[in-house]
């Protein structure tokens, strides 16, 4: 169809914006605050471990103590089993939707050109065809938009989750190490923590740590694309 300077911003506004925030209020609002409780999670879980196997001893009965003591020691181990476990699943979590943000947007990307060009859906579309277009269709450069240099970061983010170490997990490190330190210890001064090592499982929540707060980021730059695409759009004569 003729490109429609106007309908296409609609579009984009109506139809691919709404998904970008409905998928940012479900992750940031819904899926990673259930971690926020972690840590009581697990406590209540080595007390219960504890309950089952130890509640009826009485650590004050000099005949009970040792077993009850045993009891405690293994309740404790546990609750901190526990909880790095759910620390784990958070950074996992973390990095699983911030490649599906990634992976949005390109299908986004497609979809929008493919809506452009009136193509079928059975037509391949990669993300440099829908720049090459913006390019030449309609006069407008990517690279020049605000949060095109955080989206590329998030393409090298969502390729070093998806095959650990690699090109992508080497650029990354350039130019954002600090994802590659625990957040506990990116404030440390002790030179291990900053000893580059392989990635390898960060799909489990391992040697690349994405936060909450990083996700947001991400998500934000890639609605602040659309919205300025949009924006672009409407003013193409």
């Amino acid at each position: 169809m003729p490109f429609n300077s106007r309908l296409s911003a609609d579009y984009i506004r109506d139809m691919v914006l709404r998904d970008f925030r409905a998928f940012d209020e479900v992750v940031t609002k819904r899926v990673l605050p259930t971690f926020d409780n972690f840590g009581t999670e697990a406590l209540e879980h080595g007390d219960e471990w504890f309950q089952e196997r130890a509640g009826h001893l009485n650590p004050l009965d000099d005949d009970e103590y040792d077993a009850a003591a045993y009891y405690a020691d293994q309740a404790m181990d546990k609750t901190l089993a526990f909880a790095d476990m759910l620390v784990s699943m958070y950074f996992a979590s973390s990095a699983l939707y911030t490649i599906g943000l990634f992976h949005l947007f390109e299908q986004h990307a497609a979809d929008f050109l493919l809506w452009l060009l009136g193509c079928g859906s059975d037509k391949e579309v990669r993300l440099k065809d829908f720049t090459g277009w913006l390019k030449s269709d309609a006069s407008i450069e990517v690279e020049a938009l605000g949060s095109w240099a955080t989206i590329q970061e998030l393409r090298l983010v969502a390729n070093a989750i998806k095959h650990a170490e690699g090109t992508s997990a080497a650029k990354l490190r350039k130019t954002r190490p600090e994802l590659f330190v625990h957040p506990s210890a990116r404030d440390s001064d002790k030179p291990g923590h900053r000893v580059k090592r392989r990635i390898r499982k960060p799909l489990f929540g391992e040697d690349l740590y994405l936060t909450s707060d990083d996700f947001a980021r991400y998500s934000r730059a890639v609605m602040g694309f659309w919205e300025e695409l949009a924006d672009l759009m409407k003013a193409v004569a």
